[in-house]
């Protein structure tokens, strides 16, 4: 069945006792487009998150975001250098002493000062957090698939329900086509013996009723288009076929209907006849819906 390009999903993974809420929208595209932002802990774990997508998605733009919800995973925290702060601590009193210097001595005194602290960074993430974050990912690509899935289902029902109205429409166009041209003979007839001298009918010679049979003969070779509605019809039925299909449609199925338009096109331009005209500017209008469906499929 086809699945929409349009979705949500939503999952959560656990990366050191903290939670990380992982959500993913996708809109419709013609390739697949990954828009991903990471927090700096996780950045470097980019690429396997993006093929882990790619496996699951073949088509649409997609936004996701990652976040770790307690921000006290860090990548580089500040420790104080107790030993070092000691060794100033006393430097101060013998100073204090030494000089008989006055008031107390603060953490102001220490702020500044060469290495009071130090820079380490925080324990690297392993595979097993990797691995973690990486079937939350795809937890969160099903969940959006799976919304896709549902959303697609509704649009094949109505893509095929705008199927069956063309090929009633073609029915329609089927049915004049064998009436158009004896009304057109009677039009033909009528037309001709307004003009010959009163008294005198078109049957009156066999030279005349050849020519009028000559002229319906060339009228009915211009304006037939039972080939163009088989083929409009067995487009019809491809299309139905298509979208009950595993795997993704929507390039197939746009395929499809540009045939259906070239042929839609060209029984309208041999018809002779109002009714004709009127039901291939339906089957155009519904062929176009098609296509603005289709732009949205999978």
């Amino acid at each position: 069945m086809i699945s929409s390009m349009t979705g949500y999903g939503k999952a959560e993974a656990t990366i050191r006792q903290k939670k990380v809420t992982i959500e993913v929208t996708a809109v419709n595209n013609r390739y697949l487009e990954v828009s991903l932002r990471l927090p700096k802990l996780l950045s470097e774990y980019e690429n396997e998150v993006r093929e882990a997508i790619g496996k699951l998605v073949s088509r649409g733009k997609l936004s996701m975001t990652i976040v770790i919800d307690d921000n006290s995973i860090t990548p580089q925290m500040l420790k104080l250098n107790e030993d070092v702060a000691h060794l100033y601590h006393e430097m101060f009193r013998d100073l204090k002493k030494k000089f008989k210097l006055s008031g107390d001595i603060t953490v102001s005194n220490f702020v500044g000062l060469p290495d009071m602290f130090t820079v380490t960074t925080a324990a690297a993430i392993t595979r097993a957090d990797v691995n973690k974050l990486i079937v939350g990912v795809k937890k969160a690509i099903g969940n959006l698939n799976q919304m896709r899935q549902k959303e697609g289902n509704a649009l094949a029902k109505d893509m095929a329900h705008r199927v069956r109205l063309i090929e009633a429409a073609l029915t329609d166009v089927e049915q004049f086509q064998t009436r158009t041209l004896e009304r057109y003979r009677q039009r033909l007839t009528q037309l001709i013996e307004d003009i010959l001298p009163e008294g005198q009918k078109l049957g009156d010679t066999e030279e005349r009723k050849l020519r009028l049979d000559m002229e319906i003969a060339l009228m009915a070779d211009k304006s037939d288009v039972t080939e163009e509605c088989v083929r409009l019809r067995s487009h019809c039925e491809a299309f139905i076929a298509t979208i009950k299909a595993p795997g993704d449609t929507g390039k197939r199925l746009n395929f499809i209907l540009q045939e259906m338009n070239r042929e839609a096109n060209t029984i309208g331009s041999k018809s002779i006849v109002y009714e004709i005209s009127e039901k291939v500017i339906r089957i155009r209008e519904e062929i176009e819906k098609l296509r603005e469906q289709v732009q949205n499929i999978e």
